[in-house]
């Protein structure tokens, strides 16, 4: 061999073996760069953050966590007070300021006003510490990877929003579980871990209670119904300007919600009956959606309008005027009086309405009829026991189940309505249970069938994941402990703070084997935040979540949850037919929401404030 052969690298092993050192210091250069890009230190000092600056002033960064990988802009104002003129009306956008190079303080963002069932109610919930409320709440927090901000950075992360429930009259984006020390509830840290810190994550107050849902034909026509759903659509709207300042991609938004959280994305897919095209999300996950049916715009809405400006003493024909000129503890006191009220009849006090404008009709009839904005993917769930907690424990005869019917289904027009409900769920099927009646009629009405009605609409063009939890107790609410869990939380504290009422045995249980199944529950939810495929992030033995489909009858392949599924290569999981969301319940509520909006109208009924307070003070006995 010469020495020029040697000097060329001719030899076929010596550029065999020069290949195979460079392939290998190229792929080890990737891998370096990739996995330094998402998990190197920060060169920032705390003096030194990153800041997010919008047309009314900057915000500051705060390193968040103890890995002091993510960093926080928190309480970022994205609306103006609501207060004043703005009580009661639509939100806006803070004022630009000529120095909005100017650090603001957002040492203080309080949550909205709340409300909170009484002590005798089955649904506990301990109020936040005073001082943490106020009407100035529409601020909101970001948690962004710190890694993403680096200015040699150019990637687009996916941005989860997450909307929190608590029956429209409490919840905010500061909730916080004593377990013993405080664990922030809504930071989605065990989500962004699973992720390996590639999401963005923010949540938002909203409005809630009478401060947020009052409705009905006299706020038509002077103030903002469904007030705290355009908080919400505000927020996400701030999320499609402002979310790329922060290296999010606002073309791949997911917006999560359980409970009222649920109920409200429910409302935004068919807002304005699908008129309005812009997309301020691609992704949804919702669990549990749930509303009252509130559609009577001059009857039981106006009726919650007034018994509200009658606490208030603002009972008179410049309602709006008064109630925007009292106080926020009259208000407020006001405000839970009304929810004792309706939660002692076992009905929900405030939620999203037929307004004529941003929800046009019932949206099991806008759903049935196409009348929704277009996605890319959802998942929809629910769980085994959705009623129990919200079954009035009272009704114990059938004629104390008609007197309910007849509550939430008031009046001669819906007589009709009303015996069909009694016919479809009569007292023999549950062995003249009523308790479990009812429930049934809850469970199909309020929470299961919205999931079915979400199902038919978008199987055609989107794809939709289905799931059921059955983990004991598997009662309204549970599933939240694994959407929120983290490794580093105490499970048994954390179980205990959600689900108080819970037996120990049970909770001891659940800790023994929850690392596996939260893990799972936790991987499926962030991989389709990530890519709209739940499987994104699964490995070969894991169960592959396929796309649910249904046999006329009931949703087939649904992924259930649940402790009796024991396959060893994906414990607790299991696909199969879910009964629950099934045609011959959920077609029946369909039919009934087209004939109450068909007897009653969506139109608002010719009346006013006036009218209807005079009527009440005199027994009706003088027309005005």
């Amino acid at each position: 061999m010469s020495r020029q052969s040697l000097v060329t690298g001719s030899n076929p092993i010596h550029n065999l073996k020069m290949f195979y050192k460079s392939f290998l210091f190229l792929i080890f250069n990737a891998l370096f760069w990739t996995i330094n890009a998402k998990h190197r230190k920060s060169y920032y000092s705390k003096d030194d953050l990153p800041t997010l600056t919008l047309p009314w002033g900057t915000y500051k960064a705060e390193l968040y966590g103890n890995d002091e990988e993510t960093v926080r802009f928190s309480n970022v104002r994205f609306g103006k007070p609501p207060v004043g003129p703005l009580r009661f009306a639509a939100p806006q956008y803070p004022d630009a300021i000529t120095n909005n190079k100017e650090i603001q303080d957002n040492s203080v963002g309080a949550n909205c006003i709340q409300a909170f069932p009484p002590k005798k109610s089955n649904v506990t919930t301990e109020p936040p510490p005073e001082g943490t409320q106020s009407e100035d709440c529409l601020f909101l927090d970001i948690y962004v990877p710190l890694w993403a901000l680096d200015e040699n950075t150019d990637e687009r992360l996916p941005v989860i929003v997450y909307i929190y429930g608590g029956a429209y009259i409490f919840g905010g984006k500061n909730t916080t579980f004593n377990i013993p020390k405080p664990y922030s509830a809504y930071d989605g840290t065990g989500i962004r871990r699973t992720t390996d810190n590639g999401v963005i994550w923010v949540t938002g107050n909203y409005r809630l209670g009478a401060f947020g849902f009052l409705g009905g034909s006299y706020m038509e026509q002077n103030a903002q119904p469904n007030a705290g759903l355009h908080d919400q659509r505000l927020l996400l709207d701030w999320v499609q300007k402002y979310v790329g300042q922060v290296k999010g991609d606002k073309d791949a938004v997911s917006v999560w919600g359980l409970s009222a959280g649920g109920g409200s994305i429910l409302h935004h897919l068919v807002a304005y009956g699908g008129a309005k095209k812009e997309s301020l999300f691609q992704r949804a996950a919702i669990w549990s959606p749930s509303f009252q049916w509130s559609y009577d715009r001059a009857g039981v809405l106006q009726e919650t309008f007034s018994s509200f400006a009658t606490e208030a003493n603002c009972a008179d024909e410049d309602a709006l005027e008064c109630l925007r000129e009292a106080d926020t503890e009259t208000l407020k006191v006001a405000n839970q009086n009304v929810v004792n009220q309706r939660l002692d009849l076992g009905l929900f006090p405030f939620g999203p309405a037929v307004d004529g404008d941003l929800v046009p009709d019932l949206p099991a009839n806008l759903l049935k009829q196409g009348k929704h904005v277009s996605t890319e993917s959802l998942i929809i769930s629910h769980v085994y026991d959705e009623a129990r907690l919200f079954a009035n424990k009272k009704i114990k005869t059938e004629a104390q189940f008609t007197e309910f019917v007849t509550l939430a289904f008031p009046g001669d027009e819906l007589a009709e309505v009303r015996q069909k409900i009694e016919d479809k769920y009569p007292s023999s099927t549950y062995d003249n249970d009523q308790q479990t009646r009812l429930r049934a009629v809850l469970s199909d009405s309020t929470f299961v069938c919205n999931n079915y009605q979400i199902y038919h609409a978008y199987k055609e063009n989107s794809k939709v994941y289905a799931t059921r939890y059955e983990v004991p107790p598997a009662q309204h609410g549970t599933d939240l402990l694994a959407v929120i869990w983290d490794k580093e939380v105490n499970v048994a504290g954390l179980i205990k703070a959600i689900v108080p009422w819970l037996p120990e045995w049970i909770s001891n249980v659940l800790e023994a084997i929850w690392v596996p199944l939260a893990l799972r529950y936790q991987k499926y939810f962030a991989a389709h935040a990530l890519t709209g495929d739940p499987n994104y992030l699964s490995n070969n033995r894991a169960l592959t979540w396929e796309v649910t489909t249904d046999d006329g009858k009931e949703l087939t392949n649904a992924m259930k949850v649940g402790l009796q599924y024991s396959n060893p290569n994906h414990p607790f999981y299991t696909l199969g037919s879910d009964g629950q969301v099934a045609a011959a319940s959920c077609d029946f509520w369909n039919d009934l929401a087209e004939n109450i909006m068909i007897i009653t109208g969506s139109e608002k009924k010719p009346t006013s404030f006036r009218t209807q307070f005079y009527e009440r003070l005199w027994g009706g006995q003088i027309e005005l």
